[in-house]
């Protein structure tokens, strides 16, 4: 799973959970869990599965629906599927790790807060006839301190920007390929120095 929603995404704050982490015998740290509901164009289905888009909506005109002069169409595909109606919202297996949630406050900047080292999980796909789909999720970090939990503390019910940024993915070194295949032989001679 590659969640993420770059350039300034509207999110709805539905419940902060402040939370503890204990580490060790005796030490704690605070620790938070953020709730967020984003409504967004079908579209963004594609980052969690190609083939998601085709299954939840079809092409064509969304019944009750019609185009709107000067308003851009939302999808080409805003009809709900079959099995869309059927399945209502989807629980999506599996957890992000290393995520950047970045939460805009004001004009300057100086207020915007930024959440480091966030684990993605619990996400919820519900799609909406017309093209739209809203994203429940919990973002949870103990990258925190208590003026950071204060500040997240009054957002619960509000609007707000957020930017949610995946981690980069770690790319793996190649092994140098000799032409040999080593054998546990050859290791162990290699090991003992001989």
């Amino acid at each position: 799973m590659r969640l993420e929603f770059i350039g300034k995404t509207k999110a709805t704050f539905t419940a902060i959970d402040i939370q503890s982490l204990k580490m060790g015998q005796t030490d704690v740290v605070p620790a938070v869990c953020v709730h967020l509901k984003i409504t967004q164009a079908n579209s963004t289905l594609k980052m969690l599965d190609k083939n998601l888009l085709g299954m939840l909506f079809q092409k064509g005109a969304a019944p009750n629906q019609q185009a709107l002069d000067g308003i851009p169409v939302v999808s080409d595909w805003p009809a709900l599927s079959n099995i869309a109606e059927r399945l209502g919202a989807l629980n999506w297996d599996g957890e992000q790790t290393g995520a950047t949630l970045k939460i805009y406050q004001g004009v300057t900047g100086d207020q915007d807060i930024t959440l480091q080292d966030c684990t993605v999980r619990k996400v919820k796909i519900d799609p909406k006839e017309g093209g739209a789909v809203d994203y429940h999720l919990q973002v949870w970090t103990s990258d925190v301190d208590q003026d950071v939990i204060g500040a997240l503390g009054v957002l619960k019910s509000l609007d707000r920007d957020i930017e949610l940024i995946a981690a980069e993915p770690v790319k793996q070194k190649k092994i140098d390929d000799k032409g040999e295949k080593n054998t546990p032989e050859k290791a162990l001679a290699g090991a003992v120095g001989g």
